[in-house]
């Protein structure tokens, strides 16, 4: 993969979406710096300088058709689980791309897609990982990072590490597309790895309201659904719902 080092950037994604038609599929740009760093639900993604690995990830799907563009999250956050465990580290997938360790979050990801008719045509996959920071602003709930969760005594080498998670994913990558790995075989690991499966929590629903304030259910995940990639709630009376991303939030 071509990894391409900036000092400082407003994002990467942004940079990558600006740069992607002068580089070749699997460019990757990591950022020392983002001044504008962007998350999930138009949050900022905020990160200290030099600390953790922010990036994003230019891939260009082969025949994958535009209602099928979970996989690219999918194989994302598979590679960042993969990435950790070499690192010592159990992590979890947070439905859909967030990755946990126990009640912590170490990495967000932010994916954009372009289509060309019914098939996507390229997704920028921005990726951050909490590496070296130690302090977080108390503004971000439950973060930890990697020097955190392995009590080193000697920060991480962020070159080597980008390195080390750049040959996971173009593994993953790869091996999906030339093997032809069904939605069905994705979904058995990514489902295996969902964070919070099968134990009952309590959760919002978003996109219901009593007197203003967000309606709170009590359910467990039993999985997501595989043509939708829409999360599966099982709540305590035996019945399940399913819910597209912003319509449903954790309690943690």
């Amino acid at each position: 993969m071509n990894i391409i080092w900036l000092n400082m950037t407003d994002s990467t994604n942004a940079h990558a979406v600006r740069n992607r038609y002068e580089v070749e599929e699997l460019t990757i740009w990591s950022a020392h710096y983002q001044s504008e760093g962007k998350g999930q639900r138009g949050n900022k993604w905020e990160s200290s300088r030099s600390m953790n690995l922010t990036f994003s990830i230019l891939v260009r799907p082969v025949d994958l058709q535009a209602n099928a563009q979970f996989v690219v999250s999918q194989i994302a956050s598979l590679a960042v689980v993969e990435y950790l465990a070499a690192k010592g580290v159990t992590a979890k997938i947070k439905w859909p791309n967030d990755i946990y360790v126990g009640d912590r979050k170490i990495c967000g990801m932010l994916i954009e897609n372009f289509l060309s008719g019914d098939k996507l045509s390229e997704s920028i996959i921005g990726i951050g990982i909490n590496i070296n920071q130690l302090q977080f602003s108390p503004e971000i709930p439950n973060p930890t990072s990697l020097i955190r969760e392995t009590n080193c005594n000697e920060s991480y080498d962020l070159h080597r590490e980008l390195e080390i998670f750049s040959e996971i994913f173009e593994k993953l990558y790869l091996n999906s597309r030339a093997s032809g790995r069904t939605l069905d075989e994705l979904n058995l690991t990514y489902n295996r790895l969902l964070y919070r499966k099968g134990e009952y929590f309590r959760f919002l629903q978003t996109e219901y309201y009593n007197e203003g304030t967000p309606v709170e259910i009590v359910g467990k995940i039993v999985g997501i659904e595989e043509k939708t990639a829409r999360l599966i709630i099982e709540l305590e009376d035996g019945q399940c719902r399913k819910y597209f991303f912003k319509e449903i939030a954790y309690i943690i």
